[in-house]
């Protein structure tokens, strides 16, 4: 199976956008009121869209030849829940520590409020998760389990299959407020689904045979509009902030095209993105758990040792010690916790799931698992 780095990559840039969101937020909470940081790095928040695309991306990359193979549904499934789980509750109970020693500190936006079982399920509900960033993972786990359920037909039935999911929803949104539906189909109904159902449709027109990929130019160009145009447009329309059908088609559309021609220009090319935007892709995960936790300490830090306004100088110091930290902890974290338990994983999955079955073809480790190779 064909691996792509630069998608990988675009995990790091998805990663550095929501990363710089929340540092912005940490700035204005305790910066004593002088604001380095631009409002245009709130756009960064629409990194978990363009997660959410590339995983629809991801799902019809690691299922190609795979359907109807009752093993390979449970394979699937084994696969994608040990990739979100072990992981996340490991950061479940660091997070869960700090709040019963210092319940001020953890889900503050909600008075400090969690419900732990479904907390520690991700289970749909109207709350954060107690780890506040995890509210994406209740999402993936439903296009998981959807995609499940398609890989028990033809694979022929896929493209019609997405195309019914996205109708459904999108009806069902322009009907009715899902947001006040109970916690389980406002998961199923929400427009999220779109940006994973684009991100796969997206796939499947670029493995068809016959499918003429965009000239390099064109690529280049469409992967240089999508920030230079597209980001402005959303800003100045405040799309981000529209939670529905509005941000999911706008948003998704423009990272669909920006996963499209990453991916093109890859094929026909062998272009890839730079490295050490690969490498954030590699650990994006530990990083997008733990780095709410690393900034939140930082700015205490911060507030502590600066408790009045004292020019941008700090600021910068700061911010530039929040993105040092957050990456330092992800790759120690990601070495030291996030690989070993997929490793365990796909050892598992090896014994239980393919040995010998002739007809299953073998897996092959890709950036969706974080490419598990040792890090240099």
């Amino acid at each position: 199976m064909k691996k792509f780095p630069s998608i990988q990559a675009l995990r790091g840039v998805a990663l550095l956008g929501v990363i710089a969101f929340h540092v912005l937020s940490i700035e204005k909470k305790y910066s004593g009121g002088d604001l380095l940081l631009p409002e245009f790095l709130s756009l960064g928040q629409s990194g978990v869209d363009l997660f959410f695309v590339i995983s629809g991306f991801i799902m019809v990359t690691v299922t190609k030849s795979r359907f109807m193979l009752p093993r390979e549904v449970i394979r699937f499934l084994w696969g994608r829940l040990t990739r979100i789980y072990p992981t996340y509750w490991f950061y479940f109970f660091l997070t869960l520590t700090v709040f019963l020693i210092k319940p001020d500190w953890v889900n503050s936006s909600q008075e400090h409020q969690a419900q732990l079982i479904s907390s520690f399920l991700l289970l749909p509900s109207h709350r954060l998760p107690l780890v506040m960033v995890a509210w994406s993972l209740i999402h993936e786990l439903w296009f998981y389990l959807v995609f499940s359920i398609f890989l028990n037909f033809r694979e022929c039935f896929l493209p019609p299959s997405l195309l019914i999911w996205g109708t459904i929803v999108v009806v069902v949104n322009l009907l009715v407020t899902v947001t006040d539906f109970s916690g389980i189909a406002l998961i199923a109904l929400h427009a999220y689904s779109l940006e994973f159902i684009i991100g796969a449709l997206v796939a499947l027109f670029f493995y068809q045979e016959h499918t003429a990929n965009p000239s390099t130019r064109n690529a280049i160009l469409i992967i240089v509009l999508v920030p230079s145009f597209g980001f402005p447009i959303i800003h100045a329309f405040d799309i981000l902030a529209k939670e529905g059908l509005v941000r999911a088609c706008v948003v998704g559309t423009l990272y669909g095209f920006l996963v499209y021609s990453v991916a093109a220009l890859e094929k026909s090319n062998g272009f890839s993105l730079p490295k050490p935007l690969q490498f954030l892709g590699d650990i994006s995960y530990t990083v997008y758990l733990s780095h709410v936790l690393v900034l939140s300490a930082i700015g205490r830090l911060w507030l502590t040792a600066t408790p009045s306004p004292n020019g941008l100088l700090d600021n910068a110091l700061a911010c530039l010690a929040m993105l040092t930290a957050v990456v330092s902890y992800g790759w120690v974290g990601y070495r030291l916790i996030e690989y070993p338990l997929l490793q365990i994983s796909h050892r598992l999955r090896a014994r239980w799931f393919d040995h010998g079955c002739r007809d299953t073809p073998k897996p092959a480790l890709h950036a969706d698992a974080a490419r598990l190779k040792p890090m240099a």
